[in-house]
């Protein structure tokens, strides 16, 4: 089955045979100069299928975020080449990755990130403006699932910390997007709370098919992630 050309346009959901849909290969990152020069990515490969979730653990700093801005087209490597469908990442100037970013990728911060001046509904409805989809059913659906429809109208500062991360997941899945990328997500959560997120988001992924990698400290998405992969020295390790 040829992989979508999730470049242009949205790829069919959660396939019968899942095919490789990110893929990177002799990645490297340096960040600094001359003597100060430190190297986070040397050489690493990576690979992760259709509907596949992937956490990655590592130490602070070992280049984990980095590596999710790679593999989401916000930043560029030094070397090496990342694939994501047909698109090639590496191949792309800035508004293409911009492009690819708005219409193939959802991404679910620590920090939430938020418009402050948007109500939930709002937040959940930008995704949709910006790649041209209507909203009529999504937003209601999205609403109900995320256990926010009386929260509807209400602004991020009026939310719970969890209740953001809700929104903040809905907002990264409302369009469907192949791809998700989860940095930290229950960073800024209770126990309690950030386990309740993360089996939100994980059902959640494994209702649309996207895949999902994940950088992370917590012990709970281990626990339900299909591999577990821990970067050390620049280079991605599977834990059994």
């Amino acid at each position: 089955m040829t992989p979508p050309n999730i470049a242009e346009t949205t790829p069919q959901r959660t396939p019968a045979t899942p095919t490789l849909l990110v893929e990177a290969r002799g990645v490297a990152m340096r960040y600094g100069t001359g003597e100060l020069t430190t190297g986070v990515l040397q050489g690493l490969n990576f690979a992760a299928r259709g509907g596949e979730f992937v956490v990655i653990v590592g130490r602070s700093g070992s280049g984990k975020s980095t590596l999710l801005n790679l593999l989401g087209g916000m930043d560029q490597p030094l070397a090496g080449d990342i694939r994501v469908g047909q698109a090639l990442l590496t191949a792309m100037n800035e508004e293409q990755r911009a492009r690819f970013r708005r219409r193939a990728v959802g991404f679910v911060f620590q920090s939430f990130n938020l418009l402050p001046t948007l109500s939930v509904a709002e937040n959940l409805a930008l995704p949709l403006a910006l790649n041209g989809l209507p909203g009529q059913q999504r937003i209601p659906q999205m609403l109900a699932r995320l256990g926010l429809t009386e929260r509807a109208g209400r602004y991020p500062n009026q939310l719970s910390g969890g209740e953001q991360q809700r929104v903040a997941i809905g907002r990264a899945l409302i369009h469907t997007p192949p791809l998700v990328l989860a940095d930290e997500p229950t960073g800024n959560l209770d126990e309690d709370t950030a386990r309740q997120v993360t089996a939100l988001l994980c059902e959640m992924i494994r209702e649309t098919g996207s895949t999902l990698v994940m950088a992370t400290h917590s012990s709970e998405p281990r626990a339900l992630a299909d591999r577990v992969l821990r970067l050390q020295q620049g280079q991605l390790q599977e834990e059994r």
